[in-house]
């Protein structure tokens, strides 16, 4: 029997949808709970007891899916168009680019009517641009890993990306190795739930009388790529028929805020067993925000720069295929864990975590109140100087280099 449906302990829990896919009686079913997270139900009338529920859970199964630690690399890729638009170095638009040039098949988060974050199926390059970028929010696998099985049986060349336990979830599923399918998986925060995302994004549809188009959390355009300025997101909203861009507002910032001090995540994020070394996926992807203290002589640092660590041979080999795609560097991998926390330990639970949600869902102007900090002014005119800057290379440059002599 599942963890959480004999103990209803939210803990024991990662809302993969894996329980459910896998159960061919349709005995499972999921519910969203008052914080607007995915648990299963049971309908006993329809259980058998057969127990594959709990063959394919990742929080009960950890184990049998984590790799041997693996190989560390920093990368950049050497598309600037790419690299631009990407969250960090451009390592999965590589990748998932290579796969699709071989009549294969990418899965990942994207917005689906409107602000809601689901895992997507693409079949063509164009359509990558939805899978892009981070989402820090729970993608809703949806029926994601019944369409991979049967992709891959079809003999499609499968890339699968998600947060670790999410691509657990995967392999638990098909519950047998498939030589094409390939996985990456994140070096993941934790996820905050899709109520709270899709209740900032009303209130700014309200405020702004617009509907919302588009929205990304690290938009480089906006401040570059850094760890310090991570809350440089931005979104489209289209009013009376014309698009507004936004690249500054106390929502977006008390969102990412409250986000980073680990207030907002699922209960299961604070036990993950997949914040380690020993990962699930074939590739892990993150950014390597240490690279300008341990790699200071490292190419265009500002566009970018990815961690990318290999677990497999599999992963070995897809990356290989790709290395003149990239600017690679080998690391060690205390190098990896020493600027990315969730390496070694996940995201300690926070005194402020039920309370941040319920101003987050119920008393909207006392969450910003709590987590926007500082001068809206002052604050603004940094962002958009910033922004009009990076809109300019030449004068981006100049600066760069001038703020160089001075230190």
């Amino acid at each position: 029997m599942l963890k959480y449906i004999s103990t209803m302990d939210a803990a024991t829990c990662c809302g993969c949808r894996a329980c459910e896919q896998v159960c061919a009686h349709r005995a499972l079913y999921m519910e969203s709970n008052e914080e607007g997270f995915l648990y299963p139900k049971l309908d006993a009338t329809k259980c058998v007891n057969c127990g594959l529920c709990e063959s394919v859970c990742p929080m009960m199964k950890a184990e049998t899916v984590r790799q041997d630690e693996g190989q560390a690399y920093v990368a950049q890729n050497k598309n600037v168009g790419d690299l631009k638009t990407s969250s960090s170095g451009g390592g999965f638009i590589a990748i998932a680019k290579k796969v699709l040039s071989q009549n294969g098949v990418v899965y990942g988060a994207a917005y689906k009517n409107g602000p809601n974050v689901c895992h997507i199926r693409v079949e063509k390059s164009s359509d990558l641009e939805k899978l892009k970028g981070s989402k820090y929010v729970q993608s809703d696998i949806g029926d994601s890993y019944k369409q991979v099985k049967k992709d891959l049986r079809e003999g499609r060349i499968v890339y699968f990306v998600g947060t670790p336990c999410q691509v657990a979830g995967l392999k638990l599923f098909l519950r047998k190795e498939y030589d094409n399918l390939l996985t990456s998986d994140l070096i993941c925060h934790g996820t905050p739930s899709s109520e709270i995302f899709k209740n900032m994004i009303s209130h700014v549809e309200e405020k702004m009388d617009a509907d919302f188009v588009d929205y990304s959390f690290r938009d480089k355009r906006v401040r570059g790529w850094s760890c310090s300025s991570s809350s440089s997101s931005s979104y489209k909203m289209r009013s009376s028929g014309k698009m507004k861009y936004v690249n500054y507002s106390k929502d977006m910032e008390a969102y990412f805020k409250a986000f980073i001090s680990g207030h907002l995540m699922r209960m299961n994020c604070y036990q993950c067993p997949f914040a380690n070394t020993h990962r699930c996926g074939d590739i892990t992807l993150a950014d390597f925000w240490g690279v300008r203290e341990s790699i200071p002589d490292f190419p265009f640092i500002h566009r970018g720069v990815s961690l990318l660590l290999v677990n497999t041979a599999k992963g070995a080999k897809a990356l290989d295929s790709l290395k003149n795609q990239f600017v690679l560097k080998v690391i060690p991998m205390d190098m990896a864990v020493e600027t990315n926390a969730n390496l070694s330990h996940p995201t300690p639970l926070s005194k402020d975590r039920e309370m941040s949600y319920d101003l987050a869902l119920n008393h909207y102007p006392a969450f910003l109140d709590k987590y926007y900090i500082g001068n809206y002014f002052i604050n603004n005119l940094k962002v958009q100087v910033e922004y009009n800057i990076r809109r300019y290379p030449w004068l981006f440059l100049l600066i760069s280099r001038i703020k160089k002599l001075i230190k």
